[in-house]
Parts: structure tokens; sequence; C-alpha cells
């Protein structure tokens, strides 16, 4: 998949998503979709996106998203993507509809089919709605479709909704709509050795700034270290217990004994929640916990 960062007028006939697509969940998806399988026609399935959430431009505050930028390009090239444009709003905010339309659209990505989802907004003020889409595009004699919304457990899939659950530590849900297991992909770094000496060595990940933290608390999940697989024990949160205020992921997999990992990447996917973050009275405590908790992730997670 080619990424953009200007919009470059391509050479040739597109079908184009658009959206901010936080997360990439399977309301993304089937909007997502929809362009991918306009290669059949003949044309390029393309994404057209921004860096920042528009939210968060308009707001100025900020807007925890579901994934990184990273991780959103690697979905949209695993689902099917050949070109990602990924635009700066504030260069765009402030057109019309048509003019959007007519100066993005067509002569920057060659469109001959897009695609939106039921809340999508653009243009001047986010007047523009699927419905002007729509409207506009046929103008210019462009197929444009309002995908409908995705509906899981009686429910409209949305990143709001996923947000909410992953506050609750409800992630088995939050994985059903996401379509994909949350979770983590970085560095492993030096923490302060605290689990090494109580017998079960941790790895350590920070939180990039932006990216939603799920509720604080013990996960079972799955480690992923080049091609190898690990059941895990995951902590997500601030190890009240010996005074360490930043967020990251500490992840102890009961099952491991290689080689030393520091520096190298990991990917930790959660699973399920085990239960809240808990400050202990002594170290022994939190030992004895830890050990039932790999345990239970044991038995929640099997073969790997």
């Amino acid at each position: 998949m080619q990424i953009f960062n200007e919009l470059v007028p391509s050479k040739e006939y597109s079908a184009a998503a658009l959206g901010f697509f936080d997360g990439i969940h399977m309301g993304h998806r089937a909007v997502i979709e929809k362009a991918v399988n306009a290669k059949k026609d003949g044309l390029t399935p393309v994404v057209l996106t921004f860096s920042k959430s528009p939210k968060q431009v308009i707001s100025g505050e900020i807007f925890e998203t579901l994934e990184t930028f990273e991780h959103k390009a690697k979905h949209l090239e695993k689902a099917g993507v050949e070109k990602l444009y990924v635009a700066d709003f504030l260069k765009v905010k402030d057109m019309s509809p048509r003019d959007f339309v007519l100066k993005i659209l067509i002569e920057r990505l060659n469109v001959k089919q897009v695609f939106c989802g039921f809340n999508y907004h653009f243009g001047k003020g986010g007047k523009g709605t699927g419905e002007t889409l729509v409207s506009v595009c046929k103008e210019f004699g462009i197929s444009a479709n309002v995908v409908p919304p995705v509906i899981i457990d009686d429910e409209i899939v949305s990143s709001t909704r996923i947000r909410n659950l992953l506050k609750e530590g409800n992630i088995k849900q939050a994985n059903k709509l996401l379509g994909y297991d949350f979770g983590i992909t970085t560095d492993i770094i030096h923490g302060n050795h605290i689990g090494k000496g109580l017998g079960f060595p941790t790895i350590n990940q920070p939180v990039k700034e932006g990216i939603i933290v799920p509720k604080f608390g013990v996960y079972a999940s799955v480690v992923t270290i080049g091609n190898t697989k690990y059941c895990g024990v995951t902590n997500v949160g601030v190890k009240p217990t010996i005074g360490e205020y930043r967020p990251l992921y500490e992840t102890w997999m009961p099952k491991y004994s290689g080689e030393d990992i520091y520096g190298k990447i990991a990917t930790v996917e959660l699973k399920e929640f085990i239960r809240p973050e808990t400050k202990f009275e002594n170290l022994e405590e939190l030992k004895q916990t830890v050990l039932k908790n790999g345990e239970q992730a044991l038995e929640i997670i099997g073969e790997v």
C-alpha cells in the first residue's frame, strides 16, 4: 500500500472510502470493503483520511484514538487498500461540499466511486452529509454510496461504543466490535525488575500519548514476539504497589523461558479481564496474586 501525506493527483481511476476511521472496526470495514470490491470494476481502492481527528483539530482537546496511525495503516493494507491519502484537515475543513468533491475527490483522487458511513460529515462547518455527497457527486457522474451502520447485539458499532467498553474493561465485547483483539505493539523497555526479583520477569511497554488506555487491571493476553506466540498476564495501569504512575502494559509470560528480549518488538493482545488493578500490602501478596493470575490466564488462553 502506498501512503501519501500530500494529495498528489492520481492518474488512475479510483474507488474511495472516506472517513477518519479510528480503529478500523467492523463498521469501518463495511465502508472500506465497498471500495476494495470496486477493484473488480478496474478501480484502485483508496482511503482518504486525516492525520489527526477532526474533533481534536476543531476543539483543541486531546482525542484518544483506538490505535496508532501505523496500526491503522496495517489494517487498511490487510483489507486490500492500495493507496492511503492522509490529508491535512485544516486545508479542507472550510471547503464547500461541492469544492471538496471537485477539488479533492475528482481533481486529486480521480474518483469514479465514493463510499462513506451513515454518519459522515464534510465541508465547511461539517454541514455536508452522506446525502449531500450523493447529490453533489451525481452532478459529476460519480457514483456515491452511503453505507448503513453495522449492528451487533442490537446496537450500532461505533468508535465511541468501543471506547466505553474499553474503559469498562469489557475487552471481549470491544474485540468483537473491532473484529480483532485490542492491544499494543511497541519496543520492550527495561522496567524496575521487581517482577524478576519475585520470580516472574515481565516485559514493559509504554502507552503512546493520545492512544486510549483500557480500564486499569489485569488481563489474560496473547504475546507475539517474532513469529512465536505466548500466553500472557498483562497489567495495564500504573503499578500502585511500587509507586509508579505512568500508564504502561506490564506482561508476564508464564511459559516463556527464552533469551533476553529487551529492545525487541512485542505485540500484546488483550483477551479477557481478570481483575482490577490493586495496591497490595507487600510484595509477597503481589507475588501470590500474580501467580494465581498466571494460572487463570493459562486456563483462558489455552494453547497459542
